[in-house]
């Protein structure tokens, strides 16, 4: 299928741990995303082959209350060298100041062939709470960083997540 001399191999590309949601580029994994803070998307993706990877890229895909759901790629049009990897990143932007729940995906895709995924990573499931004044939390702490499992009835924003 290569119109080039030289052999590549995008069978191998893997992506190596869970998307995840960062406000600086990738260096920091934020676990409890909030609203209305600059939000990049990221994956790690390896060539896990003997052969470097043709030019592929990293879809993005945020659904859940995101209607319609946001497509965002990322290219990597050299592709990757044997054993080598890559940081995926995309810029986001900010969640709404709204309760919403929102699913976030990436797959690697070839140049070639755009309708296949080669590989996804894990998948990522964001709650993102209002941030106001009005909260009527009975335990009077902080919520937008407990992490407390099962101290509150009432906590069911990030019940769903399990670290």
């Amino acid at each position: 299928m290569s119109n080039s001399d030289t052999k590549t191999d995008d069978s191998k590309l893997v992506t190596t741990d869970t998307v995840y949601v960062s406000p600086d580029g990738g260096t920091t994994d934020e676990a409890f995303p909030k609203p209305n803070v600059e939000y990049d998307f990221c994956v790690d993706v390896a060539n896990a082959g003997e052969l470097p990877s043709g030019s592929f890229f990293v879809r993005f895909n945020l659904s859940g209350d995101r209607d319609p759901p946001l497509d965002l790629d990322f290219t990597q049009d050299d592709g990757l060298d044997a054993g080598a990897t890559a940081k995926a990143v995309v810029h986001f932007g900010m969640f709404p100041n709204k309760f919403a729940t929102y699913h976030l995906e990436a797959c690697i895709y070839s140049n070639s062939a755009p309708e296949k995924p080669i590989n996804c990573a894990g998948s990522f499931d964001i709650t993102i709470n209002t941030e106001s004044t009005s909260d009527s939390s009975p335990s009077g702490g902080s919520d937008t960083t407990s992490a407390s499992d099962s101290t509150s009835e009432a906590g069911d924003s990030t019940a769903e997540d399990s670290q």
